[in-house]
């Protein structure tokens, strides 16, 4: 008897297919709902880095305005601006006789090598690409 009852324990028992099945459904579900719940968390997160991104640009193009305003009585040759490409502040020294640009801080080449490279680097490491 002893043998029979080692015998018994040895040999594998075929698995319940109802209920392996039904493991295998819960667990597809489950993997189911844990992506859906990852790409919701990634497009709130990538909607509020938006929302801060167009919160901060208006920020400093009032903060450009107010600047200006403030040296319009001084009569300075100096304006301030944002290049909204680069998301960066710059300054543009004027000749007031004849309204040319002298000198732009950082140069316009400058401006455009940091737009380029921005859009290189997000051509490299989009998600969707």
């Amino acid at each position: 008897m002893e043998i029979f009852n080692t015998v018994r324990s040895t040999q594998p028992h075929p698995p319940n297919q109802s209920q392996s099945g039904t493991e295998a459904t819960h667990n597809n579900i489950k993997k189911s709902q844990k992506s859906v719940m990852q790409e919701q968390k990634e497009l709130m997160h990538e909607t509020q880095h938006k929302s801060d991104r167009n919160k901060i640009k208006k920020e400093l193009q009032e903060i450009t305005d107010k600047l200006n305003k403030e040296m319009d009585p001084l009569k300075t040759s100096i304006r301030f601006g944002f290049n909204d490409k680069v998301d960066e502040l710059y300054i543009s020294v004027i000749d007031t006789s004849n309204d040319r640009v002298i000198r732009k801080i950082p140069s316009e080449e400058a401006m455009r090598l940091a737009a380029k490279m921005r859009e290189l680097v997000g051509m490299l490491f989009d998600k969707k690409g």
